[in-house]
């Protein structure tokens, strides 16, 4: 009789890399776009409301079969936008201008049809305002009256606890998130199952450390976000931690890591 090997072999495991906030400047979007020719990206969510948009839409266009392209929803960042506090107090307290929100969600939703042809295979929010409550009903309505037979997904945000540097920051994501996956199910729309990403954004953080422990902890089908850019090594502050990641994603290092871990990179997640 032979005798059965012991030896254990990792199972490979996908994971949605998604690149946040293309189209917030040039250096940004460059720096997405840079990675996507590398293939260290697998999803691109895309602001709308700054100059640069047009320009770097168009570019973005020859990636699409090989990621997926979704809105970043943006409330707190543009001519009408409001301070991010002052819209999570709103969102709690039931003071929202609704037809504010509705109006802003559809403008985005044209932006990106003008520029693509096609609507956005996902819908996250820049901040996650998307989960927020009050917020996410209308855009939950809108995504129903606009597309009634098709199905886009929704990124899911419940960071985990641990793995991270933003214990306060996952927390309160929690809370605003409170009721999300259940209220898109009721409206048919799924919700992307596992999520990480979450840290301090600061440029003293450990991002590689964190990438890969969320890498080894999140199921198959987990997303990923993360913030790379093109925006130059004596660059500071948020500029700065957006090219360390940019550094990082495009390493070899990267690569091999991916590799060592079984992990590949997918445009669809594990849904709700």
């Amino acid at each position: 009789m032979k005798s059965v090997g012991c030896e254990k072999t990792l199972a490979s495991k996908s994971i949605v890399m998604c690149a946040d906030d293309f189209g917030l400047s040039t250096p940004v979007s460059e720096g997405i776009l840079a990675l996507l020719e590398r293939q260290r990206l697998s999803a691109v969510s895309c602001m709308t409301c700054f100059a640069d948009w047009k320009e770097q839409a168009q570019n973005l266009q020859k990636f699409k079969n090989h990621a997926a392209i979704g809105l970043h929803f943006n409330l707190t960042e543009s001519d009408s936008a409001q301070p991010l506090g002052q819209l999570m107090l709103n969102s709690l307290t039931g003071k929202l201008d609704l037809n504010w929100v509705r109006d802003e969600i559809n403008r985005q939703l044209d932006d990106f049809e003008d520029q693509f042809g096609y609507r956005p295979e996902y819908v996250d929010g820049h901040q996650h305002v998307h989960i927020f409550p009050g917020i996410r009903s209308v855009l939950l309505a809108t995504l129903k009256q606009r597309y009634p037979n098709e199905t886009l997904w929704l990124r899911g945000v419940k960071p985990a606890f641990s793995g991270h540097d933003s214990l306060t920051k996952a927390v309160a994501l929690r809370v605003m998130g409170c009721g999300f996956s259940v209220q898109a199910k009721k409206a048919n729309l799924p919700v992307s199952r596992y999520f990480a990403g979450l840290y301090s954004l600061k440029a003293d953080a450990d991002f590689s450390a964190f990438l890969h422990g969320w890498i080894d902890h999140l199921p198959d089908g987990g997303l990923i976000m993360c913030h790379p850019g093109l925006t130059g090594a004596s660059s500071t502050g948020m500029a700065l931690t957006r090219q360390q990641e940019w550094d990082y994603l495009a390493s070899d290092l990267f690569l091999n890591r991916l590799s060592q871990q079984s992990a590949t990179l997918s445009k669809t997640p594990s849904l709700n």
